[in-house]
């Protein structure tokens, strides 16, 4: 069975949410919000995405605009919007990876895992992660373990993958895209650009099912960061064998950006507007390029892509911005990057592992040097950015995907007790998942206290007005009876 690339195309185009009026001109001018990932133990990287709008709960817990989390030897949920705790829901039991790429269909049912490099590509349906009982990914009967040469990888509809992958013989890179048609037995890889120069790069597929991808790595001549994009069309005749898979470069395909990081990290907003990480430390060609992502004008990738512009102008700033998520701008690759399109987050991932933790006042060492590296012992950063019309369920500023109770109205977001829910929606007082006599007991011991006296509870104050009173006794009683998560 071959893959129907208009129906996955029509596919795409039916799941992609009404944009917004361009979130380009609107994330850097918004406030951004920074949580700690989970901490890197034994492997090297983390990857990440974020679950789109979904139905779907785990023991309990709404998927729909989590952030998915892997690293080591396991998969973490977000426990909540706006919360730095994570909760392992799958394992993998021989030993750490350095995970490559995370993708969740968009839809939400199926996730795509690359292990790491020499292990396989996993695909399996997130209707088996558990917080309760967490599978052994490399053992469950629902996981599919390919065998395939991958770096990045990206859905194509809700049954097919696109993968960059490649390999090196005697220091000559090569690499090249295919699709994985997931319907049929057995899997069936199918060809799409061929030839291309150096490392893999990074991977994505925009709303209309037009494809775009990278150099990862090409020193002589320097195309690092190369980027390149291919009309859904195309894509659709090299799948349905109309054509034979495309070449990298001459008249292949539309050249969208030269040299802009290494191209290793590629993904679309809701508004097609095109974000790029990674990060060219090594200076390849010349400066180095690290410390921030990019972002391109989705007008300017629909021109290029019609032949009525050439490549992104990237000292212009209508069509090319840079964020720096980490202040030192000092992160040998700024990336993994997602957009998760419940909450409409860009979440862009960064290391704060080096000179601005080692100097007085967290001070950057050398604003502008590649001195975080990924390594263990690495505690990795995610910040969201926001456009306009973010939802806010609560009206309180603070979307929701930055939100620790986002049904509650609560702009300070205290979590005194750290479990990832808000004070002003978390009556819990002992932790042990509900809510009940227990918890009032230990309110009725903080009742009529203030901050700064005996016997004030700041977990108890759950307004934070530095008051326990009646204010939080009606809090307590309205959630009285509850369990967790709370919202």
């Amino acid at each position: 069975m071959r893959i129907s690339a208009s129906l996955v195309a029509a596919t795409l185009l039916l799941l992609s949410p009404s944009a917004f009026a361009d979130a380009f001109d609107e994330y850097g001018g918004n406030t951004s919000y920074t949580f700690n990932l989970p901490s890197i133990a034994d492997g090297w990287f983390t990857a990440l995405d974020g679950f789109p709008t979904t139905a779907q709960e785990i023991d309990g817990y709404e998927l729909a605009g989590r952030l998915l989390v892997a690293n080591d030897q396991t998969l973490y949920l977000q426990k909540n919007y706006g919360s730095s705790v994570y909760v392992p829901v799958a394992t993998l039991s021989d030993g750490p990876m350095d995970p490559s790429f995370l993708a969740i269909s968009p839809d939400g049912s199926t996730i795509a895992l690359g292990v790491g490099y020499g292990a396989p590509l996993l695909v399996f349906p997130s209707s088996i992660l558990s917080i309760t009982s967490p599978p052994d990914l490399l053992s469950h009967g629902q996981v599919i373990e390919l065998d395939v040469d991958y770096y990045d990888g990206a859905w194509y509809g809700n049954d097919a993958l696109v993968i960059n992958g490649g390999y090196s013989v005697q220091g000559v890179y090569t690499s090249g895209v295919y699709a994985l048609d997931l319907t049929a037995s057995p899997i069936v890889e199918i060809p799409l650009i061929t030839s291309i120069p150096g490392a893999s790069g990074g991977i994505a597929v925009d709303s209309g099912g037009n494809l775009v991808t990278g150099i990862g790595y090409q020193p002589s001549p320097n195309r690092t960061g190369e980027i390149r994009i291919w009309a859904a069309a195309d894509i659709e005749d090299a799948i349905d064998g109309t054509s034979g898979p495309y070449a990298f470069g001459g008249s292949e395909g539309s050249l969208l950006a030269s040299n802009v990081l290494n191209a290793a990290a590629l993904g679309f907003d809701e508004d097609d507007t095109l974000h790029v990480g990674g990060g060219d430390a090594f200076g390849v060609g010349g400066a180095s390029e690290n410390g921030y992502a990019a972002l391109v004008r989705a007008s300017v990738v629909t021109a290029v892509l019609g032949g009525s512009q050439t490549p992104v102008n990237e000292a212009s700033s209508s069509q090319y911005l840079e964020f720096t998520p980490d202040p030192c701008e000092d992160d040998s690759s700024t990336s993994p990057i997602a957009f998760v399109s419940h909450t409409s987050a860009l979440a862009i991932v960064w290391n704060p592992s080096g000179d601005e933790y080692s100097s007085p006042a967290g001070q950057c060492y050398s604003a502008g040097s590649a001195w975080d590296y990924w390594e263990v012992g690495v505690t990795p950063k995610v910040t969201l950015y926001f456009p306009d019309g973010a939802p806010d369920s609560d009206s309180d500023g603070v979307p929701d995907g930055a939100d620790n109770a986002y049904l509650t109205a609560n702009v300070n977001q205290r979590d005194t007790d750290g479990d990832g829910f808000g004070n002003i929606a978390d009556a819990d007082l002992d932790n042990d998942g509900d809510v009940d006599t227990g918890d009032y007991t230990i309110l009725s011991a903080a009742m009529n206290t203030q901050l700064g006296n005996p016997g004030y509870n700041q977990h108890a104050d759950f307004n934070g007005d530095g008051y326990v009173n009646t204010a939080d006794y009606n809090i307590y009683l309205a959630r009285n009876n509850t369990s967790a998560p709370f919202y």
